[in-house]
């Protein structure tokens, strides 16, 4: 794949995924069709232009007013989380059997279980014991919870749409299956 083939479909997977936050749809859509796009760009792309798509997607809720003012300090706990996500997925793809397709790879299933856990773990850990020992305050019980579980299932949800998506892909002749990891 040329750079510009790459860049240019990096450009319309980042378009994709600003169209979805801009929708406005409530956070149990929102979050698992962003978890996708970051995984089907990882998928397409490789873990690098995963992990900037994450870095894009919460400026972009902060922008749309969908994370809350209190989440801000969240930020680059969130882009990283979303690297995270991207890494462990891609890395497990690339060194265990990137060859097949991610769907029926059990490699695929392993890196995106492992990725969501550690995302959420990562969230977690830094909402309730990070941010305060930083900032010196501690968040709301509601602010936890929401950067608790449901980071997981949201991951877990996008991943699996990623997954459908990019293997209805392959099968149209869409994505270039021995490519996309030449990150």
């Amino acid at each position: 794949m040329t750079k510009t083939q790459h860049g240019t479909r990096l450009v319309l997977l980042t378009s994709l995924t600003i169209a979805i936050e801009m929708l406005g749809l409530p956070q149990p859509f929102t979050g698992p069709l962003v978890n996708m796009m970051l995984v089907l760009t990882t998928l397409v792309l490789g873990p690098l232009s995963g992990a900037l798509l994450g870095i894009i997607t919460p400026l972009v809720a902060v922008l749309r007013g969908q994370l809350p003012a209190i989440l801000l300090p969240m930020v680059p706990f969130i882009i990283l989380a979303n690297a995270i996500l991207v890494f462990i997925f891609g890395l497990s793809r690339r060194f265990l059997d990137g060859s097949r397709s991610p769907l029926r790879s059990v490699s695929s299933w392993l890196g995106l279980v492992f990725g969501a856990l550690c995302k959420f773990l990562f969230l977690y850990v830094s909402v309730l014991m990070i941010i305060p020992l930083l900032l010196g305050k501690t968040f709301p019980p509601p602010v936890i919870a929401a950067m608790a579980l449901p980071q997981f299932v949201t991951a877990i949800i996008g991943g699996i749409l990623a997954l459908v998506i990019f293997d209805l892909m392959q099968r149209a002749g869409i994505a270039f299956p021995k490519n996309h990891f030449q990150e």
